[in-house]
């Protein structure tokens, strides 16, 4: 079993913009700094780094953090849900592509697979079966289709070719503003 990694960790104001930070400290090369799902602050640092380099390391990235946190606050966050209304809205979510499909030219999927994924709304694997996420009944409809356009597009071009995306917009004109549409929802996590 690998080690599990170990680090110190320091709350911390920095000194002239006084950014609120978590620093970590671990066996680490370089300092990185990443925000969290509120938008608070984590440095990764080396273990004996100081703070005065934190500090300017964070200050220096004022505003890629301010950006990052605009965007963090401008997501829309679906609630959760339970397993059993998961199980219900797979079912819908079945019939939803079924009745979409006997409209379609295209090529068919083996299977279609709904599942509680955390990090994508969708998936094609290379046996011609689709996985799409339960949480696509939660967005608008138009948002749902180009998801599952997109993946069926992935019976023809198992990658993000320019020939894929001409396979999409053939189905999804406008793709483009969808996919920064989607981009605003974010996937819940399964609750401690």
């Amino acid at each position: 079993m690998p080690a599990r990694k170990t680090y110190q960790v320091k709350e911390h104001v920095t000194g002239n913009l006084q950014i609120p930070v978590t620093i970590r400290f671990a066996k680490l090369k370089r300092l990185r700094i990443s925000l969290d799902d509120t938008g608070h602050v984590i440095a990764h640092a080396p273990l004996r780094m100081s703070l005065t380099e934190i500090d300017r390391f964070i200050e220096g990235n004022a505003d890629w953090i301010d950006k990052t946190r605009r965007k963090i606050q401008a997501k829309i966050r679906l609630p959760y849900i339970d397993e059993a209304t998961q199980k219900r809205m797979a079912r819908i979510i079945k019939a939803r592509v079924s009745a979409w499909l006997v409209t379609y030219d295209g090529k068919i999927p083996n299977r279609i697979f709904v599942r509680n994924m955390t990090s994508r709304w969708g998936s094609c694997s290379s046996n011609g079966n689709i996985s799409l996420n339960v949480y696509l009944l939660e967005v608008e409809p138009d948002l749902f289709e180009y998801v599952l356009v997109h993946e069926l597009s992935h019976l023809y071009h198992m990658n993000h070719s320019s020939a894929f995306w001409a396979q999409v917009r053939k189905y999804c004109p406008d793709y483009k503003e969808k996919r920064l549409r989607l981009r605003k929802y974010e996937i819940p996590k399964k609750p401690e």
